[in-house]
């Protein structure tokens, strides 16, 4: 549906996230001669805190960047699971370093609606069909759609928020 696209970019930060519902670092790409209209490219790789797949899955984000640089890697990497501060040292020191990434264009759209009750959010909505008795909102991944009855709506809004999910990490070719 959509289209990969393999671009230039250079990698240009590493920020902890440490939060209630991640730990890990949200890595920073800036594309170069690309037709790809965004001046920075950001991912989230998932370090922990346990070892879990998303966990692994974004120490090998890590580690694919700090290859590109040609970091020493440590002995055995899986022990930089949960140890943002140390992942962030190290992707520090890779800062600069031109990458080819692969990247997806993604959407994801969220209806909001307020009320008397007060205000609700949906995510993961697939289209929102109105008509004279309200809003039919259909969900994405066969989830039971919602019906939000008209009579009931003092204010609604359709959010749209875009990124690029990145798929894959290489060094660039030398020029």
């Amino acid at each position: 549906m959509f289209e990969k696209r393999r671009i230039l970019a250079r990698f240009v930060d590493a920020t902890p996230v440490l939060d209630d519902h991640r730990v890990g670092a949200l890595l920073s790409f800036e594309p170069e001669r690309s037709r790809i209209i965004v001046d920075r490219i950001e991912d989230f790789a998932e370090l922990g805190p346990a070892l879990t797949v998303p966990a692994v899955a974004g120490l090998g984000k890590v580690l694919r960047i700090l290859r590109a640089a040609r970091i020493a890697l440590p002995n055995d990497p899986l022990q930089l699971v949960g140890k943002v501060s140390d992942c962030i040292a190290l992707l520090q020191r890779a800062v600069g370093t031109r990458l080819q990434i692969e990247v997806r264009p993604r959407t994801c759209l969220r209806f909001r609606v307020w009320t008397e009750q007060g205000s609700r959010r949906i995510d993961n909505v697939q289209e929102v069909i109105e008509d004279k008795y309200g809003f039919l909102v259909r969900l994405r991944n066969g989830a039971p759609s919602i019906h939000v009855p008209r009579q009931d709506v003092i204010r609604h809004q359709l959010e749209r928020e875009r990124w690029h999910e990145v798929l894959d990490i290489e060094r660039a070719a030398a020029d």
